[in-house]
C-alpha cells in the first residue's frame, strides 16, 4: 500500500504507456497480485494503491478527501484476513510439587571435584546447568 507514482497505469484494463509503469504492472501481474484502488487518488491519477495476493482479502475500498494538507486522497478499506494465533501449548513445571529431598540426594551422589576438575569456568557452568536440568526433569512434574 502506498504512493507508487505510476500514474500512467490503467488498472481496470491493465494497460500502461510508460516503460517504468509497464515494468511495474508486469511485476504486479507476475506476482499474481490484485490492485484494489480503481479511482483517482491524486488529481486524475491512481497513485496510491492497495495490493493483495487474493481479491477476497480486501473489501469496501473507499476514496475519501485528503487528510490535512496532503494532496493525495485517503484510501479506506477493510482487510478480511484473520491471523492465526500461535496456539503453542506451554507445559510448565509444577515446582511446588517437586521432590526436593530426592533432588538433594541425587546431586549429593555426584563427585563434583572429579567432575569439574581441570575444566574451564564455561565448561563447569555447562556441566552444572546440564545436571540441574536433568534433576528438574527427573523430580519436578
Amino acid at each position: 500500500m502506498g504512493d507508487f507514482n505510476h500514474g500512467h497505469i490503467q488498472w481496470t484494463s491493465l494497460q500502461s504507456t510508460g516503460r517504468e509503469d509497464q515494468e511495474f504492472l508486469n511485476l504486479v501481474q507476475d506476482s499474481f497480485l490484485s490492485q484494489h484502488v480503481l479511482e483517482a487518488t491524486r488529481g486524475e491519477n491512481v497513485l496510491d494503491i492497495v495490493l493483495s495476493s487474493q481479491k477476497e482479502f480486501v473489501d469496501n475500498v473507499k476514496i475519501c478527501e485528503p487528510l490535512g494538507c496532503s494532496d493525495h486522497n485517503q484510501i479506506h478499506f477493510i482487510i478480511k484476513v484473520k491471523g492465526e494465533r500461535n496456539r503453542k501449548i506451554r507445559y510448565r513445571k509444577k515446582f511446588h510439587q517437586g521432590r526436593y529431598k530426592d533432588m538433594r540426594e541425587y546431586l549429593a551422589k555426584i563427585d563434583w571435584n572429579n567432575t569439574l576438575k581441570n575444566k574451564t569456568a564455561t565448561e563447569c557452568w555447562n556441566i552444572l546447568k546440564s545436571e540441574i536440568d536433568c534433576v528438574v526433569d527427573k523430580f519436578v512434574p
